[in-house]
């Protein structure tokens, strides 16, 4: 019975570490570095909301997704 509540303490402790480390996965950008360095300029510039969308070449939502900028 003791060994039975240790593996069931075990297998739940294995489950909820795995769903951690899931949630703490590393976000890939799917930027190209062209992309990057407009959204790094527009964010510098506060351009965000006219130069970024006049250009076309990155949106504002995927600047702010994916580096947090222009937010």
């Amino acid at each position: 019975m003791k060994k039975m509540f240790l593996i069931l303490i075990i297998i739940g402790v294995l489950i909820i570490g795995c769903k951690q480390e899931v949630k703490e996965a590393p976000k890939k950008t799917q930027l190209s570095e062209l992309q990057v360095a407009a959204c790094n300029s527009a964010d510098a510039a506060k351009t965000c909301d006219t130069r970024l969308a006049e250009i076309g070449i990155v949106l504002k939502e995927d600047c702010c997704r994916e580096l947090g900028k222009c937010c």
